[in-house]
């Protein structure tokens, strides 16, 4: 026993404004979400089409869906289609639509996203997966407003704003010549980043309050003051994505309804051990240790784990660096 008061569960009280905002679900009240939320306010009345990046698991459909909402065209629909998920043979048809006959299998016509998406809004997530030569159609289509469907000469107008969004590169991409120059130049007039969970450290607790809010479960589940510790010393290179699995795994491994910092530091763990491996010790465990400048007792009682288990991972990690 060393004294020290044992965990109690953390309460959380969010109120809807915070959570929910003119931002469809947009969770976070730090400085990061807060510019965020300005941007989208100053985009969201203008017409012009919306180019959002950032890291996978950051949210991008969650902007274009803010964006949206906020817009003159909420009352249309709002059309989301990934472009890295469809066949290359159907990405044409998916897009632009067909007739009836336009090539084999085309037994009926078929409407594309963006006459589906007409007086309202049109997302394109995985843009830099778009085949290079289908680019200059959508170009074509942002400029004149009017798309071709496969099999007919005759063009159709149509009222759609484009939101599209990708976690790739562009620029990198056009210098390689795999994505076009004068497509990248007409969507960046109006660009979002949509920030990593690691530049918004203050955004887990209520992020993570919300997750486990949302679970129908017959318990009610909570973060020990360690356990939302444990959270907050992470990287997140999934980002919510990966606060999501986390949490999950947290509940579906808890010998209780509180999850502590041990409880946590083995649902990370779980999902690390997906990688490839690596004789690199947690980043959680590194973190920990600078946020205590090295000392062990501090940086085990963090990640809730015994001090010996925590040396023993340190003179492993350091093993492995030497023999790499």
């Amino acid at each position: 026993m060393d004294g020290s008061a044992p965990e109690t569960d953390v309460p959380f009280h969010l109120d809807d404004d915070i959570l929910e905002l003119p931002t469809h679900g947009m969770i976070g009240r730090s400085l990061l979400m807060q510019e965020l939320r300005r941007t989208i306010t100053r985009y969201a009345p203008l017409p012009a089409a919306v180019l959002v990046t950032g890291e996978t698991g950051t949210g991008k459909e969650l902007v274009a869906r803010a964006l949206h909402d906020a817009s003159p065209r909420a009352k249309g629909p709002f059309v989301a289609v990934n472009a890295g998920a469809i066949p290359p043979s159907l990405i044409a048809s998916e897009l632009f639509g067909h007739e009836r006959g336009s090539f084999t299998g085309a037994t009926h016509r078929h409407r594309g996203v963006f006459e589906q998406a007409e007086r309202g809004t049109l997302f394109i997530d995985e843009l830099g997966e778009l085949p290079y030569d289908l680019q200059a159609w959508l170009l074509r289509v942002l400029e004149t407003g009017e798309v071709r469907p496969l099999g007919t000469e005759r063009a159709r107008k149509v009222d759609v704003r484009v939101i599209a969004a990708t976690n790739a590169d562009l620029p990198a991409s056009v210098r390689a010549r795999r994505f076009r120059a004068d497509l990248y130049w007409r969507l960046v007039v109006l660009t979002i980043i949509a920030p990593p969970l690691r530049d918004r450290p203050d955004d887990i607790a209520l992020l993570a309050a919300h997750v486990l809010g949302q679970l129908d479960l017959p318990d009610r589940y909570t973060l020990a003051p360690g356990g939302l510790l444990t959270l907050g010393l992470h990287d997140w290179p999934g980002n919510v994505r990966e606060l999501r699995a986390v949490l999950m795994r947290a509940v579906a491994s808890a010998p209780g309804t509180v999850l502590d910092a041990l409880t946590i530091t083995n649902a990370i763990g779980d999902g690390l051990a997906l990688e490839p491996p690596t004789t690199q010790a947690p980043d959680s465990m590194y973190a920990a240790l600078r946020a205590t400048k090295g000392n062990l007792s501090k940086a085990a009682r963090a990640l809730g784990i015994p001090r010996t288990t925590l040396r023993d991972r340190v003179e492993r990690a350091a093993a492995g660096r030497r023999l790499n």
